[in-house]
């Protein structure tokens, strides 16, 4: 995923793009911020006040070509107005397509000069593949639920707390981690 990033990041250089880059974990956060160097204008995440949000935001409009923000999901995907960008990126796919979409129309505001490219960062053999699975299962239980004029017995509430923490016990059987090593998978819940 490193790797395409940064030919999606040079690309976008290249063709005289900006970029917002999307995860919804810090740690990945840090990493990207840490990957880009100096083509990174800065990470918003849930503990950077609203102005130092939107000056960020105003400083990518002036930045040259390749330039980025990184940002998490839950805090940069709703509210702000970056038409800078017109290249997103999603490390990962997220668990709700209403952040997935909310965030891509951050990109797309008034005063958009150019067509948006998202990019969504997925890799064969790890959760990724689960996520995408469950994300196919909600669309078409919204699509069944759409389609239907009375509803009946049809149950649309899916769990998300349950949804991730089955997502997380099936990783860790893959990779043949023991539950008893480390059974609280709250951790994983807290470092997002």
């Amino acid at each position: 995923k490193a790797q395409r990033l940064m030919e999606i990041c040079a690309e976008a250089k290249a063709g005289g793009r900006k970029l917002i880059i999307f995860s919804f974990f810090k740690d990945v956060l840090q990493k990207v911020f840490l990957m880009l160097g100096e083509d990174c204008l800065g990470v918003i995440d849930g503990s950077v006040p609203s102005k130092e949000r939107q000056a960020m935001i105003d400083q990518l409009g002036e930045a040259p070509a390749g330039s980025a923000l990184v940002c998490q999901i839950l805090a940069g995907g709703v509210g702000l107005n970056i038409q800078a960008a017109s290249v997103v990126v999603f490390c990962e796919p997220q668990i709700k397509p209403s952040l997935e979409t909310q965030a891509i129309a951050r990109a797309y505001r008034m005063g958009q000069s150019q067509s948006v490219v998202v990019h969504r960062l997925l890799m064969d053999d790890t959760v990724d593949e689960r996520v995408m699975e469950i994300l196919a299962q909600k669309t078409q239980l919204f699509d069944n639920f759409a389609d239907e004029s009375v509803i009946g017995e049809m149950d649309t509430q899916i769990n998300e707390n349950a949804v991730m923490k089955d997502i997380v016990a099936a990783e860790r059987k893959r990779l043949g981690i023991d539950d008893t090593e480390s059974s609280d998978t709250d951790s994983t819940e807290k470092d997002a």
